[in-house]
């Protein structure tokens, strides 16, 4: 099933509508929870609920009015649901977790304070993360179990988009150990995470671009990361996209790649992004087993960069000024820019993520 599809199969309101909260019909969401059908719509009154919340049953929306919070966890073992403007807060393990679950939808969500990942899902398809603030997971540091929001171990058709990942104990947006993820990443601001801010491992068919991402706190991690780790079983980064990105004040360089011990990265596309103010560069290559087709292409880079597995043409070094209006090449470059305005806008493709 296509991205396109997902809302398709979400829950429209159709149901009965049943309400948490002072003078409603339920005291808790748990207790709204236990009593929905598939259809039904939960209606949550803003207040800050206990217990957590388990859903059982396919079929139901969530929604809060109002700054609804709800101590400590969001587990989920249904599917065909949505979850609306909510708080998950204080979890001593996940803020939200789901494993092999099926068209899920999460708008506005906030998730904070956990003490291992914040959004984790684990062989789940067909899933909708849109608007979505998480932070201050990873409490306990690198000793945590995955990262501020995990998409891993076969979990496909994911969309990610407009949401804020900052200021975690470790990764934040992390595509894992999955091949045809089919994974889109995009329009996020992910910022002054541990690191790297994005990764991709050992993951084929993901797409990262128009993201902002900055600040990375430990010195070996980037702000976006394509990786091969010793724990994947398949040791392939395959068909990764990377465009109209900006990567900057990151603690190690704008992007990395490298391969753990072993493992094949391949057919990689590096075009119409922006790197600066990286401490250690652009671009690390960490790693020499390289495949297929490789490009850097309408970069702009912070200092000369290249390596012999990719071909580097139309890359700009130095400050982004008016050498990079109208000298990228057509050939890839993303229909859009980082604002979604169409390119091109003159008598040829700007290089890196604007289109002036």
């Amino acid at each position: 099933m296509t991205l396109a599809l997902v809302a398709a199969v979400l829950p429209a309101p159709q149901g009965r509508t049943l309400t948490v909260g002072p003078g409603g019909q339920y005291a808790t969401p748990q207790a709204a929870a236990n009593a929905a059908q598939p259809g039904d719509t939960v209606e949550i009154a803003q207040g800050t609920y206990g217990n957590g919340l388990t859903v059982k049953r396919d079929g139901i929306t969530f929604r809060g009015n109002g700054n609804v919070t709800i101590k400590p966890t969001l587990t989920i073992n249904a599917g065909n649901l949505t979850f609306e403007n909510l708080t998950f807060q204080g979890s001593d393990r996940f803020g939200v977790y789901a494993d092999g679950r099926n068209n899920l939808a999460f708008r506005n969500l906030r998730i904070n304070g956990s003490q291992d990942g914040g959004l984790v899902l684990l062989n789940t398809s067909n899933v909708l993360i849109d608007g979505c603030e998480i932070t201050g997971t990873n409490a306990r540091g690198t000793k945590a179990d995955h990262e501020a929001m995990s998409i891993g171990h076969g979990s496909r058709d994911v969309e990610v988009r407009h949401c804020n990942v900052h200021d975690n104990g470790e990764e934040g947006i992390d595509v894992k150990y999955t091949e045809n993820a089919r994974v889109k990443i995009h329009d996020n601001i992910v910022s002054n995470n541990r690191g790297p801010n994005i990764y991709v491992d050992s993951a084929t068919h993901v797409e990262i671009y128009n993201n902002i991402s900055s600040g990375t706190k430990n010195e070996t991690k980037s702000g976006i990361a394509l990786a091969v780790e010793d724990y994947a079983e398949h040791r392939v980064l395959d068909n990764v996209k990377v465009y109209n990105n900006i990567s900057h004040g990151n603690a190690q360089s704008g992007l990395s790649i490298w391969v753990q011990s072993s493992g094949t990265v391949s057919n990689v596309q590096i075009i119409n992004n922006t790197f600066y103010g990286n401490k250690k560069g652009s671009i690390t290559f960490d790693g020499d087993e390289y495949a297929g087709t490789n490009i850097l292409r309408n970069n702009i880079f912070e200092r000369a960069t290249s390596h012999e597995a990719f071909r580097s043409d139309h890359n700009l070094v130095g400050p982004p000024d008016a050498r990079a209006i109208d000298a990228g090449s057509a050939d890839l470059a993303p229909a859009f820019d980082i604002d979604d305005r169409p390119r091109p806008q003159g008598n040829g493709y700007d290089i890196g993520a604007h289109e002036r």
